[in-house]
């Protein structure tokens, strides 16, 4: 009974911050519709077929193969359903929570860590869900969330697999998570070109750690060379080359996109590290972390100083990698694009503040000090809710009780019924009403980009956009 009292405040604290975090998100699937891309892709899937289409994008846009696989044929309104697209995020949403709680709690016992594993997770979930740029394009959006989140959910069932794979026994085991691992590698790549990056980069990680330790890498050989190999096959897809000499680059060379790049590396470090770190200072358990994974760092007798310098010019360096083959290809990166960028750098910093709070006495003490449970139940809370104020969870919550979920739901369903049902050859569409804060919106305009991807679905001559004043 004694025990059971003393975990209280972590389940109290966990179960607070992990539904106070999900709550608003999973309502707004709800309210979620198709918008822009999703209209394109679906037109070409009901016009050219599976394979034609993904034959058509490959040779003429990206080798995207997962995500416009995904993206066409799994898009509700490639059947003519416009009320099913809650069904991808909360998909999505699940997926991810899933996915992450199963790595984390697998970190915990591997590694034989000295804190909580579901309090970890409810942070670490918060501060993603809080901070990923653009959360209506990374979620809610189809042609977004396929490109952009769903490799972020696999990239977590993979880095599981690896870690089973340093542990398995069995040939059973090895061959199971080989497997599994396998075939996340192969929705990983083919989604985005930033995670290509990414998980070839962990992928050398790996490899030199089984080098470091003098460990046979057998089990981890077709991992790489399938990981190799389908990245290949999706960076020199020739829809690829054909997408990037849409964007002129005549005074965008290497150098000035390299400084490009480097910048809003540092710049996003400062607000992304300093919220995660403020999260993490307030977990227990962090302070005994160096009795358990570091006391290998004294065999190259790395100062304390050394470590945070370096621990930041590697943290730069992962931004960087993500920034920059974008912003030299395009010139320019959306900010859905960030969340590959913003994943992995989550998890690297989560490693790099625990290394630091263990390893620098004045932060073990406040580490001490403030994750005791009758402070931290009282302080988590409280912290919580201030770093949601202006960011995606308070924004969710506005959406829901303002009314702008709800009207823009019925704005635009009832501007999708419109357009099935119209004869005439041009029909003119008003302003929306309420532009919600999360869930993300394509509207005709004077760019006429939505606009020309409606006249194909619906088969309209004309779509204009008119403004109420005139």
């Amino acid at each position: 009974m004694q025990k059971a009292m003393k975990l209280n405040p972590i389940k109290f604290l966990s179960l607070f911050i992990f539904s106070y975090t999900i709550f608003p998100f999973i309502i707004l699937c709800f309210y979620n519709v198709p918008l822009g891309d999703d209209f394109w892709y679906a037109d070409n899937f009901r016009t050219n077929g599976f394979w034609q289409t993904q034959l058509k994008f490959y040779q003429e846009w990206s080798g995207r193969y997962i995500a416009s696989a995904a993206i066409s044929t799994l898009n509700p309104i490639s059947f003519g359903y416009f009320n099913l697209s809650f069904i991808h995020p909360l998909v999505l949403i699940s997926g991810f929570a899933f996915a992450l709680n199963q790595l984390l709690k697998n970190c915990v016992t591997f590694f034989k860590l000295p804190i909580n594993s579901s309090l970890l997770f409810c942070l670490l979930f918060f501060f993603y869900f809080n901070y990923v740029p653009d959360f209506g394009e990374t979620f809610y959006w189809m042609a977004g969330a396929y490109t952009y989140q769903l490799p972020i959910v696999f990239c977590l069932v993979y880095l599981n697999a690896l870690l089973n794979l340093f542990k398995s026994d069995t040939n059973f085991s090895i061959i199971k998570n080989q497997l599994i691992a396998l075939f996340s590698l192969f929705v990983i790549v083919g989604c985005n070109e930033v995670i290509v990056v990414y998980v070839n980069f962990i992928n050398v990680l790996v490899l030199l750690y089984l080098f470091y330790t003098k460990n046979y890498f057998n089990r981890f050989t077709l991992l790489f060379v399938f990981t190799l190999a389908i990245s290949v096959f999706m960076i020199t897809a020739p829809g690829n080359f054909g997408r990037e000499s849409m964007f002129q680059k005549t005074d965008f060379h290497f150098l000035k996109s390299s400084l490009n790049a480097l910048s809003r590396s540092v710049f996003v470090i400062g607000f992304w590290f300093a919220s995660l770190f403020i999260l993490l200072l307030n977990l227990k358990g962090v302070a005994t972390y160096q009795d358990y994974n570091f006391n290998f760092l004294e065999r190259f007798s790395i100062t304390k100083k050394k470590i945070v310098i370096a621990g930041i010019l590697f943290l730069i360096g992962i931004l960087f990698i993500g920034f920059f083959p974008s912003i030299y290809t395009t010139k320019w990166i959306p900010q859905r694009a960030y969340t590959p960028i913003f994943f992995v750098f989550m998890l690297f910093s989560a490693v790099f503040i625990f290394m630091t709070i263990a390893k620098i006495e004045m932060l073990t003490r406040i580490n001490y000090t403030i994750s005791n449970y009758s402070i931290s139940i009282i302080l988590l809370p409280l912290l919580i809710v201030s770093l949601s104020h202006n960011s995606n969870v308070m924004n969710a919550y506005v959406d829901l009780t303002s009314g702008k979920a709800s009207s823009f739901h019925h704005q635009v369903l009832e501007t999708y019924e419109m357009l099935h049902a119209n004869t005439k050859d041009t029909v003119y569409i008003k302003p929306l009403q309420k532009k919600p804060l999360i869930l993300p919106y394509r509207w005709p305009g004077d760019n006429r980009l939505v606009n020309g991807e409606w006249e194909k679905y619906f088969k309209i001559k004309r779509i204009e956009y008119v403004n109420e004043n005139n």
